[in-house]
């Protein structure tokens, strides 16, 4: 038989995560991120001099590598069914080859979700104080960082400050496998009035303050879970349902899921990050005091969204245990909070195990 370079990726990937230790430290450091006297003064116009002066690439700040549970999909399957049921009033959950990612409604750079999946948590809520843009992250850098330097990537965080001129949300899309790269992130920010939000797709790598990635070899066909859910009877939204069905299961054992799913039918209230304040936040704020910021809306179907879950914040290593945002052909993106439509709402997603977190710029 003829092994495909997915296939020998595939059982390499097996053989070299199953000698995974379970925790392993890093000391890496943040490093100093240099700008052109252009870029630092139209930076430094928006977000104060102090803060571009102390920029800081912490792409490679690793604190953590923790190997996870990986369940078998017939074992999750088993697991979530009747948990979701107690959410929606229809469920469907199926073992299927993962879809063609790059054809719509996703249009992402890899064909699937793929091999040797690993997800890195990278920063978090306390790098927008007291202002957001002190730090900033490489998405290429991440991938070697997690130790696939050759990768597809995706999922939610906050675009860069830089590229966009704007603070914004992110969906990151990009493809560094070779004779495949490719960057088609997705960004959406508050336009000026406050009144609305744009989006576009940009070819920055970077991002700023927080992000929750999948990545993997980016090859089609894998097996994975469908789960389609309509209906909403419950107070959950829909990947948060998935989340606490993997705790409410797996207790204090870590086990991680990413992938996308589409809202089909209905609305979903979602939030757009706005410009960053004018004076610096107080560091003492409480823990979702950063939420009065944002800036919320009502969005159409149908929408993709990236999403990552994790079963809980094992050993407070301070993991953001859902993490969702979507983008549209039409222009509607964000933060996903819940459907608004629970009546009429349809959903299709698709999601695999992964088998690492790596932790970087734990704050």
């Amino acid at each position: 038989m003829q092994r495909t370079p997915c296939s020998i990726f595939g059982s390499l990937a097996k053989r070299f995560l199953g000698a995974t230790s379970r925790l392993s430290k890093a000391s890496d450091s943040c490093t100093p991120r240099s700008l052109s006297t252009k870029r630092y003064l139209s930076l430094a116009s928006k977000l104060g001099s102090g803060t571009m002066a102390s920029q800081q690439d912490c792409s490679m700040k690793l604190d953590a590598k923790l190997s996870l549970k990986v369940p078998p999909l017939e074992e999750l399957s088993s697991i979530l069914d009747p948990a979701l049921r107690k959410n929606f009033g229809q469920i469907s959950i199926d073992i299927v080859d993962c879809p063609n990612l790059r054809e719509a409604p996703f249009s992402m750079t890899g064909a699937g979700i793929g091999n040797g999946l690993r997800i890195a948590e990278v920063g978090g809520i306390p790098n927008l104080y007291p202002r957001g843009g002190k730090k900033i992250f490489n998405l290429k850098k991440v991938c070697e960082t997690c130790e696939m330097p050759h990768a597809f990537v995706f999922g939610p965080g906050a675009g860069p400050f830089e590229a966009v001129g704007h603070s914004s949300e992110l969906v990151a899309n990009a493809n560094f496998i070779e004779h495949e790269y490719k960057v088609a992130n997705k960004v959406s920010w508050v336009v000026p009035s406050g009144k609305g939000y744009t989006m576009s797709t940009i070819d920055s790598s970077d991002f700023e303050i927080t992000a929750n990635l999948a990545i993997s070899d980016g090859c089609p066909g894998r097996k994975v879970l469908r789960i389609r859910a309509a209906k909403r009877n419950g107070e959950m939204n829909y990947p948060e349902a998935i989340q606490k069905a993997l705790g409410a299961h797996y207790g204090d054992t870590l086990v991680s899921l990413a992938g996308l799913f589409v809202l089909q039918k209905g609305k979903v209230r979602m939030h757009v990050l706005p410009d960053y304040p004018e004076s610096p936040r107080k560091a003492d704020e409480k823990k979702d005091d950063w939420l009065q910021y944002m800036r919320y809306f009502e969005m159409d179907a149908p929408i993709v969204f990236a999403s990552v879950v994790h079963s809980n914040d094992v050993g407070g290593y301070k993991l953001r245990v859902e993490h969702t945002h979507g983008y549209s052909e039409h222009g509607d993106s964000g933060h996903y909070h819940i459907d608004t439509t629970p009546n009429t709402v349809e959903y299709e997603g698709y999601f695999s195990p992964a088998n690492i977190v790596y932790r970087i710029d734990m704050v």
